[in-house]
């Protein structure tokens, strides 16, 4: 007769897998039952679930969601550590920053405004203390301790300031008591909807949208009301809803910025033209992906007789535009970057602007801000000057079509593009000598060329995902990013030298203690980054090169730059450490990040003469730069949630289809695989490694067998198939099929793709 499973058993094996999901036959399996009641087990799970206790996924699995022992621990101890404090000093320690929840039950503070420079590193917020703040909430936070073993500070939420989630989207699920909304965003609580307005039957397991009427609390889950129902997952508009609500992205623009927009023309009027140099004779193009439409900057050279060298570029003159403080301008501010997904982009102004009046059209006049820079015959720049101009673009060129033309390649398609350039194939060609001469000037600096490919994705006309490539640069790239490099690097010189304000762009050099951490990954592969007390660009800029052709090259170079700390925004110059310059900001794009737009606002006040007023925002312009960062961290997380989604949408389409591929990290849940066809990686699981009982090797980042010591580690070739895809949490899981021996170890193979994309330049 089938046994019956204790109640409490049941809790204690899914509360010791946490986070990890059971299925009923791995809890069967884990408490040794051959022959047991899979009803009764069922319902005992099922009342887990309404107690909260429980989250089911999908319709076997079971994971434990409640506050784990050892998080109780942490927070009883966190408390019984408060040291006793006036209110007044209480009062001195608070900061506000946005609350981010993890996984494991805890959260980090990333503290915001000014008083972020007082932190190395985010505030850690232990179960317990979030005080009814959700994950991207904003919170007011009090320092509880500095813990010098975590090196990290301790802190508790003492109020929420601004919730981020009036309104929550979610997969609807009935229970015994009506309807709940299971978040997206798996880091949110379950949500019971309320009101007159419920779902009806056949809509569970879509997605839908609810309105927030209570929040929640350390007993009570939050509750709301039905908004919309959205449809299923796989839709492209429910996932670009999803992954920008997640994210707290601005996808409408206010009513009065689109009456702002409105009312600007196509094309600018003569009257514009006043106190510019009108540069419409020279040759300007501009270089940029297939699917581009918003050209911001153009570039022209000419090459003296004695083989000096003159370079225009031509970036488009937003603030001519936008004022300062107007609609438009406050929009763009909240929004601080536009943000690219596969099949559409959520821009920082409306298209009138973006695609139409600032973008460098071919054969229209647009008004524009110029770095004029003149070079001599080795590629040293002897002289900058900046002023406002109004040019015409000759032509609109691709990344493809200018790396075919001057490349060594003949075809009959080749020679007729090249027919058709005319004279402009000549300035390519100059332009390609001088991005040489500037880009082995700048690597012999110690700037670092990181040229990790991107994933592009192929999509069909209904927008769901067929192909995932890798996105290669080609020297097209090479030679608008070098140019703007220097544009760039010329006008923070300029504005440097006027002792005005203006947000840098930097990049710290790295922590020793994170480059140790390095060392000790980077040791079983026989390399290492070898530096004297301060790490400089030359040591990693050094290794870098001597990994290069290795087969795990691109593993490594990720490690690599995860060792490095991030690019952001400062108007503190402390320097560009990746690009080894001392000195550096964003000017070249102005349409799509906002801090371009504060250095064109400056630059111009310089040029007018308005030194003092423009010496007057160094405040101002502090905490711009502090929220453009963050803006710019937001924007990259959604663009790689949308990437994660779509591969896992390609995924779909190719289960239990078998597919080499290569370990390229390993954790203590499993090893994660990059298949050679395609740039996606997966979970390999413990669980289907050969017979034997597996453990985790923190030090040697490996899994290995107890009892035939067989090891599964970084670098291990293996053939798997995907065997399970979860749209909602953007997971890919794969099983061991078989070992690859290690003759068969080549680097991936995965397809290249032409570059199609304008938002594919890189974020320095």
């Amino acid at each position: 007769m089938p046994r019956a499973v204790d109640a409490e058993a049941l809790m204690r094996v899914l509360q010791q897998a946490a986070p990890r999901p059971l299925s009923i036959d791995d809890i069967a399996r884990i408490l040794g039952l051959e022959e047991f009641d899979r009803r009764q087990m069922k319902a005992a799970l099922e009342a887990g679930v309404e107690e909260r206790k429980l989250r089911r996924i999908g319709k076997t699995r079971y994971q434990w969601v409640s506050e784990p022992e050892t998080a109780v621990r942490i927070r009883e101890a966190v408390e019984r550590r408060r040291a006793p404090r006036s209110r007044a000093a209480v009062q001195e320690e608070r900061f506000e920053g946005r609350y981010q929840r993890v996984r494991a039950g805890y959260g980090f503070v990333e503290i915001l405004g000014a008083a972020a420079r007082r932190f190395a590193r985010d505030v850690l917020i232990p179960p317990g203390l979030e005080n009814g703040a959700m994950h991207g909430d904003r919170v007011e936070i009090e320092i509880v301790r500095r813990d010098p073993r975590l090196r990290r500070i301790v802190g508790r939420v003492t109020r929420v300031v601004a919730s981020t989630h009036e309104t929550i989207l979610g997969t609807l699920e009935p229970t015994r008591r009506g309807w709940q909304l299971v978040p997206e965003l798996d880091l949110l609580p379950t949500v019971d909807i309320v009101g007159p307005v419920q779902p009806r039957r056949d809509q569970a397991g879509l997605i839908a949208r609810v309105r927030l009427v209570r929040p929640p609390t350390q007993v009570r889950p939050p509750a709301g009301e039905l908004e919309m129902v959205l449809g299923p997952v796989d839709h492209p508009d429910v996932q670009f809803a999803i992954i920008a609500a997640e994210h707290g992205l601005r996808t409408e623009f206010p009513e009065p910025a689109w009456r702002e927009a409105g009312r600007l023309p196509n094309d600018p009027t003569p009257a514009d033209f006043e106190g510019r140099r009108d540069l419409r004779d020279l040759p300007f193009v501009t270089i940029d992906g297939e699917t581009a439409r918003d050209f911001d900057d153009a570039v022209c050279l000419q090459v003296s007789a004695g083989g000096t060298r003159v370079l225009w570029v031509a970036i488009a003159d937003v603030s001519h535009y936008v004022p300062e403080k107007s609609a438009l301008d406050q929009e763009a501010m909240l929004r601080g970057t536009s943000v690219y997904f596969p099949d559409r982009a959520i821009p920082m102004f409306p298209e009138q602007l973006s695609n139409q009046l600032c973008s460098l059209l071919p054969e229209r006049d647009r008004l524009v801000l110029v770095a004029e820079l003149h070079y001599d015959r080795l590629g040293h720049r002897r002289h900058a000057e900046f002023y406002p101009a109004v040019i015409r673009s000759r032509a609109r060129l691709t990344y493809t079509k200018v790396a075919a033309v001057l490349s060594d390649a003949t075809s009959t398609e080749i020679e007729a593009w090249r027919a058709s350039l005319g004279p402009i194939l000549d300035d390519l060609r100059a332009m390609h000598q001088l991005m040489l001469q500037l880009n082995q000037a700048r690597l012999a600096a110690g700037s670092l060329d990181l040229d990790l490919p991107e994933a592009l994705i192929d999509l069909s006309e209904e927008g769901r995902s067929v192909g995932v490539r890798l996105l290669l640069r080609n020297d097209a790239h090479r030679i608008i990013e070098e140019f703007m490099l220097e544009a760039n690097r010329a006008v923070a010189l300029f504005l440097r030298e006027h002792r005005v304000p203006f947000p840098y762009r930097v990049h710290e050099h790295p922590d020793p203690a994170d480059i140790d951490e390095l060392n000790r990954f980077l040791a079983r592969f026989g390399f290492a980054v070898h530096y004297d007390g301060q790490v400089r660009p030359h040591d990693i800029a050094r290794l870098l090169k001597q990994i290069e052709g290795h087969p795990l090259a691109r593993v490594l170079a990720r490690q690599v730059l995860r060792a490095l700390a991030q690019a952001q925004y400062s108007t503190v110059n402390i320097g560009h450490f990746g690009l080894a310059f001392p000195v550096y900001c964003h000017f070249t794009s102005p349409i799509r990040r906002y801090p371009d737009l504060l250095v064109h606002r400056q630059l111009r006040r310089v040029l007018s003469g308005k030194l003092e007023e423009a010496r007057a925002l160094a405040e101002t312009l502090e905490a711009l730069s502090i929220h453009c960062s963050q803006c710019e961290r937001q924007a990259v997380e959604a663009e790689r949630a949308m990437l994660d989604l779509k591969k896992c949408e390609f995924m779909f389409d190719h289960l239990l289809e078998p597919e080499p591929g290569t370990i390229v990290s390993v954790t203590n849940f499993g090893c994660f695989v990059e298949l050679d066809a395609y740039p996606i990686e997966g979970l390999l699981k413990p669980e289907s490694f050969p017979e034997d009982r597996y453990y985790y090797h923190e030090e040697e980042q490996a899994w290995i067998g107890a009892r035939r010591r067989q090891r599964f580690t970084i670098g291990d070739r293996v053939r798997v198939e995907c065997t399970n895809v979860s749209l909602r949490r953007r997971e890919i899981d794969f099983a061991l099929l078989e070992r690859l021996s290690p003759a068969e170890a080549t680097s991936s193979t995965a397809p290249a793709a032409s570059p199609q994309r304008q938002w594919q330049k890189r974020r320095h």
